[in-house]
């Protein structure tokens, strides 16, 4: 899988919604802008998140966007530069970043699931009362064995007081995990970052549980 750690879009002047987490904070627009960085950086991924746009263009890089699974990573040619400039066939953007992916390769165990934030309870008769409110959601766990470099270990040391300490949802791609069944993954995780076991080198090595984000 890849991760995208550091959202260089934070610190750019690009419109508040498209800044926020929450993806149900949508940024409505016209379908081109044009974003400045905080200053030059190299980047090879975005991140999109709630849209109903089909196609985007990066700095002239086309993207599709899928039918499903579109929350999450995309991949485009690597470039350095302070601008970013795309284009959209769509009305809304929940949350667009920008960034370096990071190959983190999991192990064997990648555990999906679901999630629900309803609590049903059981009445001193025996009865089932089902749990009013709440939401489903998917859940993946993923182990990262020595997968923890030195680079990937500034990535999160760079992202953590403003984002991840903050409980900013990461954008994922499943894309070197045969017959997984999710592609692309929008989910937080717990913001207490402790790396374990290293092996004579900077390798480290810790288990995440993602959920879901809207």
């Amino acid at each position: 899988m890849k991760l995208l750690i550091n959202d260089l879009i934070q610190k750019s002047d690009a419109p508040e919604p498209l800044k926020n987490p929450a993806l149900t904070e949508r940024y409505l627009a016209t379908t081109s802008l044009t974003i400045t960085l905080d200053a030059v950086h190299t980047f090879d991924s975005v991140g999109i998140g709630a849209t109903d746009a089909t196609t985007f263009t990066v700095n002239g890089t086309p993207i599709a966007i899928p039918p499903i699974d579109i929350n999450g990573l995309y991949l485009i040619p690597e470039q350095t530069t302070d601008t970013i400039e795309f284009v959209h066939d769509g009305t809304f953007i929940g949350r667009f970043s920008a960034g370096k992916s990071h190959e983190l390769a999991s192990g064997p165990m990648r555990e999906p699931g679901l999630g629900t934030t309803a609590i049903s309870r059981k009445t001193l008769s025996g009865q089932v009362v089902a749990g009013a409110g709440g939401y489903t959601f998917r859940v993946i766990q993923v182990d990262f064995n020595y997968k923890i470099t030195e680079e990937i270990y500034s990535e999160f040391t760079a992202a953590y007081p403003e984002q991840i300490s903050k409980g900013f949802p990461f954008f994922m791609i499943f894309d070197c995990e045969p017959g997984f069944p999710i592609e692309r993954f929008y989910g937080t995780t717990d913001n207490e970052l402790i790396f374990q076991s290293s092996a004579m080198k900077f390798k480290y090595s810790r288990k995440f549980k993602f959920e879901e984000a809207f």
